[in-house]
């Protein structure tokens, strides 16, 4: 059964994010990530909301901890510590 992630996050400029999260495309395809949606705040376009699939919760936290990812992140501008939910469906 596929995980749901949501993670949210304030980040310096939206568009310098946005081309760093679509840099990643090939990397999540390979991981057998799945994006959902992103969503940008309705009071700050620069507080963003990603919700995606991963394989298991155990991929999940094992890719949501990796210095690659805290890497890249720090490289598109994300400037706030990532608010993560990990989710199994149950109904």
């Amino acid at each position: 059964m596929a995980t749901t992630i949501i993670n949210s996050h304030k980040v310096e400029n939206f568009t310098k994010w946005k081309e760093g999260f679509e840099a990643g495309a090939n990397m999540r395809k390979e991981l057998g990530i799945i994006i959902k949606g992103v969503f940008q705040s309705v009071e700050d376009e620069n507080h963003v909301t990603i919700i995606s699939e991963m394989p298991s919760a155990e991929i999940a936290k094992a890719i949501l901890s990796s210095p690659e990812l805290q890497v890249a992140e720090k490289q598109s501008g994300v400037i706030s510590t990532p608010e993560i939910k990990i989710l199994n469906q149950i109904i």
